[in-house]
């Protein structure tokens, strides 16, 4: 692949003129995203069935149908780097049909001016309301609700849950993507103040929209009787959130993750929580999927859920018209929404 990026990234693809369009979706991702619209699919597309999406056969399957663009989703198999370098590849756009392309695109097709999308920022509000969902049932101990009804009502004591509220706490978020600026908002009525710490943004960012930049992650965790966890995960950001890191928030303080499981120190945080120190919610988490036997599901104080935060099931149609908007833009020549380029991929989870 020779061709480079340009200003409009969908007019320097060179695509043939009926190229191959090849769907790499599993039924389950068709019926999830594009339900009974399957005629949106143009019948010259080559749909591939689930059997064929193995990762054993994947290589020399791509090679055979040499596709130039793809339709991709979370079952995909990752695209190989050594496909990608072929001069005869002539894959030029990935549409994905979901968020993060780190585990399925290599680096190296979007610096040799290979194109891709995603659902881009569509879901970052319903990630955004997780979030503060989160936030909420852990100031309210939701993760005790079921112990506290269990018992005899003659045996409740309302003290024992220790609830808080929201209103005018101090609220810091470890990241400053599309997420924590989605959260804005939603928390504005509760008369809290902000603060961010995410490295890279420029202090400026978070400062126009009304939130404090702190000057370390230090300062943040210290400062935030609630810390959301919104980061991307990154080699440099495995594992930032560290056993000390923790410990410097306040007593009784909420911390939430929408994130990545794989941010944060578990032993750590399950010694503050088990320690009833920190109130913590989770909606992601290193091992997934979690079991009913994983550690941070057999701790009772932590409010879990099950890597919901976004879409909820309701936005996935509107996920698959994104793609499809996206691919009948490209064949025509213009500029897709949600393009990724390397900052974004970089800084993507």
């Amino acid at each position: 692949m020779t061709y480079r990026p340009a200003d409009n990234p969908a007019s320097s693809l060179h695509l043939s003129p009926e190229p191959r369009i090849v769907v790499a979706l599993t039924a389950r991702e068709r019926k999830l995203f594009f339900a009974d619209r399957a005629s949106a699919f143009s019948q010259s597309w080559r749909v591939l069935e689930d059997a064929q999406l193995r990762p054993e056969t994947w290589s020399e399957l791509l090679r055979e149908l040499q596709p130039e663009i793809l339709l991709t989703g979370w079952s995909t198999p990752p695209l190989p780097e050594a496909w990608i370098a072929q001069a005869d590849c002539r894959l030029r756009y990935v549409c994905h049909v979901t968020g993060s392309v780190r585990r399925l695109v290599p680096r190296g097709f979007i610096e040799r001016g290979g194109l891709v999308t995603n659902w881009g920022e569509t879901v970052s509000a319903q990630v955004a309301e997780h979030a503060l969902l989160l936030a909420l049932g852990a100031l309210r101990s939701a993760a005790i609700w079921p112990s506290f009804i269990a018992r005899p009502p003659e045996a409740r004591r309302i003290e024992e849950l220790g609830t808080r509220s929201l209103f005018g706490l101090r609220v810091g978020l470890h990241g400053f993507g599309s997420v924590a600026r989605a959260l804005l908002p939603l928390l504005a009525p509760f008369n809290v103040s902000l603060s961010a710490f995410s490295a890279g943004v420029a202090p400026e960012a978070m400062r126009s929209l009304g939130v404090t930049a702190c000057a370390s992650l230090e300062e943040l965790f210290g400062e935030s009787d609630v810390l959301i966890e919104c980061e991307a995960l990154t080699p440099a950001t495995q594992g930032v959130v560290s056993a000390a890191l923790l410990a410097r928030l306040p007593n009784d303080a909420v911390f939430v993750n929408v994130g990545r499981g794989g941010l944060v120190d578990d032993e750590a945080l399950l010694r503050e929580t088990r320690s009833g120190r920190l109130r913590v919610a989770l909606d992601v988490a290193n091992g997934e999927p979690l079991t009913p036997e994983s550690d941070l599901a057999q701790t009772r104080q932590i409010f879990l859920s099950p890597h919901i935060g976004g879409p909820t099931l309701d936005r996935y149609a509107a996920c698959g018209s994104i793609a499809l908007d996206n691919l009948r833009s490209v064949l025509q020549g213009h500029r897709p929404r949600s393009a990724i380029d390397l900052v974004a991929y970089d800084r993507a989870t």
